[in-house]
Order: C-alpha cells, then sequence, then structure tokens
C-alpha cells in the first residue's frame, strides 16, 4: 500500500531578504530617443482614415516626422500625404489628436505642440491602375 502520511509544506522564502529590491526611481532612469517617438509618430498617422504612405525615390516617404524632445516635453511636425476626397481640415485635427494622445500613452511625455502639414493629395488607386502601373511594389 501506498503511504498516506502528509508531506510538510514547502518552505516559503522571503523573497526581498534574497534579492536586494530598491525603490523604482533609485533603480535607474529611461531616456526616451527622438527618433523613437518619430517612428511613434509617423505609425501613429498611418492608422488615421484617409492618411496614406507616399514612397519616395530619394530619402524618406511620408508620413514623415521631426520631433524636438526638452525633458519631459515634445514638440511633434508631421508631414503626411493623403487619399483624395477627405476634408483636409477635419483630416489634420484627427490626426493631431491621435498623435496627442498616442505619444503620451506610449512614452508619458508631455505633447506641447503638433503640427500637421499635408504635402501631398493622391487619387484613390484601384487594382488595374495597381497592375498597369510601371512602379514596382516591394
Amino acid at each position: 500500500m501506498a503511504d498516506t502520511a502528509t508531506l510538510a509544506p514547502p518552505a516559503v522564502h522571503d523573497v526581498s531578504a534574497i534579492v536586494n529590491v530598491a525603490e523604482p526611481g533609485a533603480r535607474g532612469t529611461l531616456e526616451i530617443s527622438p527618433r523613437a517617438v518619430e517612428r511613434i509618430a509617423e505609425a501613429t498617422a498611418l492608422l488615421a482614415p484617409g492618411v496614406i504612405r507616399q514612397e519616395a525615390t530619394f530619402g524618406r516617404g511620408l508620413p514623415k516626422a521631426k520631433v524636438q524632445l526638452a525633458g519631459q516635453r515634445v514638440r511633434v511636425d508631421v508631414e503626411i500625404a493623403v487619399e483624395w476626397g477627405y476634408p483636409l481640415a477635419d483630416l489634420a485635427a484627427e490626426v493631431r489628436g491621435r498623435l496627442t494622445r498616442t505619444i503620451n500613452e506610449l512614452t508619458g511625455l508631455g505633447v506641447d505642440s503638433v503640427s500637421v502639414d499635408i504635402s501631398a493629395v493622391e487619387l484613390p488607386t484601384t487594382d488595374s491602375q495597381a497592375k498597369n502601373s510601371p512602379r514596382r511594389v516591394v
């Protein structure tokens, strides 16, 4: 027959005695690079309906963001391309609001200003136009 004697409970260790746990502020610092905030801004701008990616022959395409960081505050300038048929003022306000919320939520930085420049308006492409286009899509 099997032994039915009860086993002693496992020993409980005090983890704080083993590991020297410091206060969160004393563990180190976090620095967010301006380039990281620029990438967040560019990705967020593409989420707005009507904003499209525009490839460039040289340099970076659109959307393109430029960020100025000063301590825990940030200013964002974003340049976007939009699809024909969207009200530009409403679209710029939508992008501005999305950028402010997303940058604040993801980085904890305060957003002082967001400047939205609409640099290009493009006609919507259909599948047949895309197939006949000489541009190569990668």
